[in-house]
């Protein structure tokens, strides 16, 4: 199964990610690395003998996102690109708003 991982180099999205090819599927990681790094991608490869795919880009950006779903043939999406921290999203309530439900937005509108 070909599965899209959004936040994909996120703590959370790599982990799923390497049991995922660990199971026989093929992924994609779309990240913006706002909270992560690229060098993920590298520690990804030596666990998984492979890099997996990569695609730096927002969830925000639907045109991006539909290339990527159809270039890809994806089957499955699975959404980790959320901001989570409380403090700054106090501090930040607009960017959390746009982050979280327009980029969820974004995707399922993609996904469509």
């Amino acid at each position: 199964m070909n599965i899209l991982l959004t936040g994909g180099t996120g703590y959370i999205g790599s982990h799923t990610a390497t049991v995922l090819v660990q199971q026989g599927h093929h992924v994609v990681l779309l990240d913006n690395l706002s909270n992560s790094s690229d060098a993920v991608i590298g520690q990804l490869a030596h666990i998984l003998d492979a890099p997996p795919v990569f695609v730096r880009g927002d969830v925000r950006d639907g045109a991006l996102l539909d290339r990527v779903l159809r270039e890809h043939a994806i089957d499955a999406v699975i959404h980790f690109a959320g901001l989570k921290a409380v403090g700054e999203s106090v501090e930040k309530p607009l960017d959390y708003f746009s982050n979280n439900v327009q980029g969820t937005l974004s995707l399922l509108q993609a996904m469509r």
